[in-house]
């Protein structure tokens, strides 16, 4: 399975099972493949490519908003395959304290993508990119952030 290290920063992941790239907007490391701005849309991926993506405090920088980041990698991702989302929780100071940060979030933010959710349900007209929760929203020890697994739904 090929995965996606998004905006890794120090972040790398190694397998001998699964084909890993890492991304960064600059090329801090030498394992870093892919060096790209995330605010030029699309992506350099194609659609489908791969099966999952570790978006680890990476989508909070980024100028356009969440529902057009889960587009992306709703298209990037292939059927079935899951992403995990990092983000900062709106109650941390975290949050506020660094100036790059522009989407804070709760835990509830990403139901109005999951159908199965009574938000997803009631806002279902906000994108046709559905997802499902594979794991609950959940925080981190520190409440400092808000963790998310989904897995991307095909088309009806």
């Amino acid at each position: 399975m090929k995965m996606l290290n998004l905006g890794c920063g120090n972040r790398i992941h190694k397998s001998s099972t699964h084909e890993w790239i890492h991304h960064d907007i600059t090329k801090h490391r030498l394992e870093i493949d892919i060096v790209w701005d995330l605010n030029i849309l699309p992506w350099p991926w194609a659609d489908e490519e791969f099966g999952f993506v570790a978006a680890d405090s990476v989508l909070e920088h980024l100028d356009h908003n969440l529902l057009i980041s889960m587009n992306e990698l709703w298209r990037i991702l292939k059927p079935g395959g899951s992403v995990h989302v990092k983000l900062p929780h709106w109650k941390h100071d975290v949050s506020w304290s660094d100036p790059t940060h522009r989407w804070p979030v709760g835990l509830r933010v990403f139901d109005l993508l999951c159908p199965d959710t009574e938000r997803g349900k009631e806002y279902n007209f906000y994108t046709p990119y559905k997802w499902r929760y594979t794991k609950v929203p959940r925080l981190n020890r520190a409440k400092s952030s808000v963790h998310i697994t989904m897995e991307k739904l095909c088309q009806k």
